[in-house]
């Protein structure tokens, strides 16, 4: 296994044609809609409430952040599906590097990808925050993908690397495919308490993608 674990905060700008990057493409002007189901238990109250939107993501332009990085601001749209106007719902931003991929959410940076992308490299997702470990893996190469609505090539699967204790449940799973980026989420974050769950259950599916 390839751990990531390199902890410099000052790199090289990403080369496109860098083993992998093709599997994310920041490109200006790019957009991807996905249909979300969320659903959020509350132990409290003994609860859970589903939400079915549409999420619209756009790339926007690049700039130099706070370490003089090229970065690409994304801007996020949702709407219920029956809805015919988008709400703007926040902002942050993309950094590609010849080591990894950032999203830098409200000053957090997240290490969503690690290049190059070779199965079974492990990497932690919160490695440039405060926040605990949490181990992602190149987990399997797929040949093609398809929901039924995008059929997309070559693809990569990324999981979570852990388990799940008696109290908690703790899911991930993403697919990227070549020339699309993420096509497909699963997350859970859910705690029990007295057998009850509390949290939230994420499932995200790319319907639509192209330049505005």
């Amino acid at each position: 296994m390839l751990w990531f674990s390199c902890r410099k905060d000052k790199f090289e700008d990403f080369d496109n044609n860098q083993l992998g990057t093709n599997y994310f493409p920041i490109k200006t002007k790019m957009y991807h809609q996905y249909k979300v189901k969320i659903i959020h238990f509350d132990a409290f109250n003994q609860t859970s409430d589903t939400l079915h939107l549409i999420e619209r993501i756009e790339q926007d332009t690049f700039f130099k952040d706070n370490l003089g990085r090229n970065a690409m601001r994304i801007e996020v749209f949702t709407k219920d599906s029956n809805a015919a106007q988008w709400e703007s719902v926040r902002s942050y931003y993309y950094v590609g590097l010849k080591t990894h991929v950032e999203a830098v959410i409200e000053n957090k940076r997240n290490v969503i990808l690690t290049l190059p992308m070779h199965e079974e490299s492990v990497w932690d997702y919160n490695t440039y925050n405060n926040q605990p470990q949490y181990l992602l893996m190149y987990s399997k190469k797929m040949d093609s993908y398809s929901n039924g609505i995008i059929q997309a090539g070559r693809s990569m699967e990324i999981t979570r690397l852990g388990r799940d204790l008696p109290f908690e449940s703790n899911y991930w799973k993403e697919i990227y495919s070549e020339g699309i980026g993420l096509v497909s989420r699963e997350y859970t974050n859910i705690e029990f308490v007295n057998n009850i769950p509390s949290g939230i259950k994420e499932n995200k599916e790319l319907i639509e993608y192209g330049y505005k």
